[in-house]
């Protein structure tokens, strides 16, 4: 998806539902509605869809998929709620992907259905949030592209370089649950990818100390131009413009 866009975009992804960070998201939620961003775009792996998952799985999740779905719709209508003159934007993740290979390879018969699309399970197009597929991305002014991503390497900023290295130009990524970045110039210019950290639970029941980070961004966009705020969230805290955000999204 191409689009023009000039102002401050937000940028968060990989809340990984039922295992999002429900305090952390909420602190970013509280400050959003405060800064009102005019485009929110959230590449992917919003819903985890643990139960389509060719992994081993806790048999006490068996029947937690609508469920799961139902906390991910409920997040989108919240989010805009109270962002409701902003731009919004899902781009599916690897997670939502899950979805469509198991329709393909168990159901084929059902993946024509508009009620098991994402559209639909997330609630998007009742509430005028725009949906892009897997990998598609959005180039935003034909400079920065929001994607999920494909890839992960092993420590922070080498995915980000990968992405360089796959895409060339510029642009930011979730997938790797880490917040990292990777610089380059060329005779061309000077180019950026970052990545984008992540907003689910640190400590989820189905891995040990993983090394994440929960962040997001905002990015800010001239007509021909941009500039990349990564934010760090620590202890349920982040800092933006000197202030501390946390404790009830009451600044400190």
């Amino acid at each position: 998806m191409d689009i023009k866009f000039q102002g401050t975009a937000a940028i968060f992804q990989d809340t990984h539902n039922p295992f999002q960070d429900q305090r952390a998201l909420r602190e970013v939620e509280l400050f959003l509605e405060e800064l009102q961003p005019g485009l929110v775009i959230k590449p992917g792996d919003l819903c985890d869809f643990y139960l389509l998952s060719k992994f081993d799985k806790n048999p006490s999740r068996a029947n937690t998929l609508q469920t799961d779905l139902d906390s991910t719709k409920r997040m989108n209508i919240r989010q805009r709620q109270i962002l409701p003159n902003s731009r919004q934007i899902v781009v599916d993740g690897n997670h939502e992907d899950r979805l469509r290979r198991y329709l393909w390879s168990n159901s084929p018969a059902l993946a024509s259905l508009d009620a098991l699309t994402i559209d639909k399970l997330y609630g998007l197009r009742e509430y005028e949030i725009e949906h892009v597929d897997y990998e598609e991305g959005v180039l935003i002014n034909g400079v920065f592209m929001v994607i999920h991503s494909d890839l992960i390497r092993a420590h922070s900023a080498f995915t980000a370089k990968g992405m360089s290295d796959k895409h060339g130009g510029s642009g930011i990524h979730g997938h790797t649950h880490r917040l990292g970045s990777y610089y380059k110039r060329d005779r061309f210019g000077i180019y950026g990818w970052w990545e984008n950290g992540c907003l689910c639970s640190l400590d989820p029941d189905w891995i040990q100390n993983p090394n994440w980070q929960q962040g997001f961004s905002l990015v800010h966009f001239t007509k021909d131009r941009f500039w990349v705020e990564p934010i760090q969230i620590i202890n349920k805290k982040f800092m933006y413009g000197g202030k501390i955000y946390g404790s009830g999204g009451k600044k400190r």
